[in-house]
């Protein structure tokens, strides 16, 4: 495929895990509309304002998600904007490509766990002092402390992780983007845990564990194993629809609960925008009856 295909030259500078993701979802929008796959690179690079609209519009009577027509629509802008800036298409035709709205959605339908779940959770974990019981105590203590796409604790190396500083470094994370993560005391007990067992020999911070509980630090866990131990452990306590991300959404409303302000907790969730962080806050009427109560100007504004 030739170097200059606005199609490649988008998806190359994604992270490794979203390309994969995007990929796997416009090759979905060339089985809908009945395109060639072979074709699907071309066609990309040329979508006009029509053909945009046709392609979301026969997502949607796939039944497609809004979230996930979004971020498809925004894929093909993106190859579109590649096709531009290598003088494949003219300017205007990415502008066009702007006024296609958004597909409207709701909050997420996800559900944060409350803190009597996450009790039970870890008192379910702590059971299984094995190599391998170690090394999952700290992945959900790295999700729920940590706010961690599950792509993310799955791309850890251990150079990423700084015991004196106690953070762990996100490289390539969503969008391509690193960022630092602090770690809560308790979170860093476990990985240290991990680490005795693991030993600090250079690889993946959760590498995989094979008979006899030895680590093999070259060999990484990916995403689809978090997904089947959270699907496995939380079936165990009785909440078989909980995902990895209801640990992330979890996350970002216990720091809401406990204080910290909407701009502190984007930048720890690794957000760009600070309304997607919005989406994610779960608190209920009763915070929002707490602040009320709370509200006051000293003596102004009390009855005489």
């Amino acid at each position: 495929m030739d170097a200059q295909c606005p199609y490649q030259l988008y998806l190359a500078r994604l992270s490794p895990n979203s390309r994969r993701s995007i990929q796997a979802q416009l090759e979905g929008i060339a089985d809908v509309m009945g395109w060639p796959l072979v074709d699907l690179p071309t066609k990309l690079a040329r979508v006009d304002y029509a053909q945009a609209l046709s392609i979301q519009n026969s997502l949607l009577r796939e039944g497609f998600a809004p979230r996930s027509i979004n971020r498809a629509m925004m894929a093909i802008r993106g190859v579109v904007k590649a096709a531009v800036i290598t003088n494949q298409v003219d300017q205007q035709h990415y502008l066009n490509l702007q006024s296609v709205p958004k597909v409207k959605h709701g909050q997420h339908a996800g559900t944060p766990l409350t803190v009597h779940q996450v009790r039970k959770l870890f008192r379910l974990l702590a059971q299984n002092r094995t190599p391998l019981g170690l090394r999952n105590y700290a992945i959900f203590a790295v999700m729920l402390g940590c706010g961690l796409r599950r792509s993310e604790v799955a791309d850890l190396n251990i150079g990423h992780y700084d015991k004196e500083k106690r953070t762990l470094f996100v490289a390539q994370g969503k969008g391509n983007k690193s960022r630092t993560v602090y770690l809560p005391d308790w979170v860093q007990v476990t990985i240290e845990d991990w680490i005795e067992v693991r030993t600090d020999k250079p690889g993946y911070l959760f590498c995989t564990v094979k008979r006899g509980g030895h680590a093999h630090t070259a060999n990484p866990i990916n995403g689809e194993l978090v997904y089947s131990l959270v699907k496995r452990y939380f079936k165990d306590l009785g909440l078989p629809t909980v995902t990895p991300h209801d640990l992330r959404r979890t996350y970002i409303t216990r720091l809401l609960d406990q204080g910290a302000d909407l701009n502190t907790v984007r930048q720890m969730a690794g957000h760009s925008d600070i309304s997607t962080t919005v989406i994610y806050d779960k608190r209920d009427d009763k915070t929002m009856r707490n602040a009320a109560d709370e509200l006051n100007y000293g003596d102004a504004g009390l009855p005489l």
